[in-house]
């Protein structure tokens, strides 16, 4: 349940950015943010957010020069698909691969499936953003550091798995993944 004040209807649109996402039992489980295209928060991110603040005055995060796509929020006859070609019912689809990133020197290619990082399966972009915050917040990292992840990938174009270790710089900026430029 999102929350919003009915009293300011007519000023909302111009000065709501969201507010607190409420469950059932009255628990806060997230943040709602409608300034873009609206984007939903949960709060075990948002605290480790806060804990990264609190410790560092930034929020930091391995930067790895990919975007994805979680196989499980995409039409179901797409999901049919992949697992009956592939057999792969879970993970992340490769959208992106930044030009000269550490993940393209490495074959990594849009398309491509990532079945787990560092060995723990991930199906969301929810999950590996609680994995990434996490590295961060673990006293065996380094701020100007860089973090190696094992990630296991399911090439589509050679039909193959491997498993690869990938370098990320940390970083307190988002990820910007630039495709190759155009002339």
């Amino acid at each position: 349940m999102y929350l919003h004040s009915e009293d300011y209807r007519h000023i909302a649109h111009k000065f709501d950015d969201g507010g607190p996402v409420i469950d059932l039992n009255g628990k806060v489980v997230g943040l709602f943010n409608i300034s873009t295209r609206g984007s939903f928060i949960p709060s075990s991110i948002l605290l480790k957010c806060l804990k990264s603040w609190k410790i560092a005055g930034a929020i930091f995060r391995p930067l790895v020069g990919l975007t994805f796509k979680a196989i499980k929020l995409l039409e179901p006859g797409r999901v049919d698909k992949i697992w009956r070609m592939y057999k792969i019912e879970d993970g992340l689809i490769v959208e992106q691969v930044s030009e000269g990133s550490h993940a393209q020197k490495l074959g990594i290619r849009e398309g491509d499936i990532i079945e787990c990082f560092d060995g723990k399966c991930i199906s969301t972009t929810v999950e590996l953003e609680n994995m990434f915050l996490s590295i961060c917040n673990s006293p065996f990292y380094s701020l100007d550091g860089k973090v190696h992840i094992s990630v296991g990938v399911f090439s589509i174009r050679k039909k193959l798995r491997r498993n690869v270790v990938l370098t990320a710089n940390l970083s307190e900026h988002g990820e910007i993944v630039r495709g190759p430029l155009v002339s």
